[in-house]
């Protein structure tokens, strides 16, 4: 099991917004994600009892990874952002920043 692996459960929107995700972090050669999981359910992430992001098609956790200026504006890798809310954008789907360490994506 990998930080990127795509987890079980997700709507055919979540699946797309993974698979997008993945794609998009090996084309920019950012695929270490900090040594956390970086994809949960958001059925996952209602067990867990969080409180953002349970209505979303796919939870992104992006504390100290590859995945952090891509998702968390404070970066200001707003080229890098940018890119990724295109990316999702063709699948139907986009990314809001939750907290500063994860962010959830919604149809």
């Amino acid at each position: 099991m990998t930080g990127l692996d795509k987890p079980n459960g997700l709507c055919p929107k979540g699946e797309a917004a993974h698979k997008a995700i993945c794609e998009f972090l090996a084309a920019n050669g950012l695929e270490d994600t900090g040594g956390c999981r970086s994809f949960y359910s958001p059925t996952e992430w209602r067990e867990r009892g969080e409180q953002y992001g349970t209505k979303s098609v796919l939870v992104v956790v992006h504390d100290g990874g590859s995945l952090a200026p891509c998702c968390n504006l404070d970066y200001e890798a707003y080229d890098l952002h940018d890119a990724l809310v295109k990316t999702l954008d063709k699948h139907g789907v986009w990314i809001e920043q939750c907290t500063c360490w994860y962010s959830a994506v919604y149809p």
